[in-house]
């Protein structure tokens, strides 16, 4: 067994995964939408709701952040943040996930839709 701190994709994941993005993506996105949630969720100024129904995705397109390291950039549009004058308003938000620890690395979210 290896310490926490020194775990890999390669611990993760199985042999035929590890260079196969959609693999890898499809593999970790419940984790990433469930660590993922509240910090994207905190990105609203004011309110936020979630528009995705109750077994749909909230990340439809994922990418390599760092192929090497194992980590991956969940994308979606699921969700709108209130603005100051009480609009809702559609955001495209990106999560960027080390699926070995469940760590969430970064989000940031802009106003639109994919």
């Amino acid at each position: 067994l290896h310490p926490a701190n020194t775990l890999s994709l390669h611990d993760a994941l199985p042999i035929s995964c590890r260079k196969d993005l959609q693999c890898a993506g499809d593999k970790f996105t419940v984790a990433a939408s469930v660590y993922c949630k509240a910090s994207v969720e905190r990105l609203a100024k004011y309110t936020s709701r979630w528009t995705d129904g109750t077994f749909e995705p909230k990340f439809s397109h994922f990418r390599w952040l760092n192929q090497e390291q194992g980590t991956i950039t969940y994308i979606g549009d699921k969700i709108e943040f209130q603005n100051g004058f009480g609009a809702f308003q559609k955001h495209i938000y990106e999560c960027d996930f080390n699926p070995v620890n469940n760590q969430i690395l970064d989000v940031r979210a802009r106003p639109g839709q994919l």
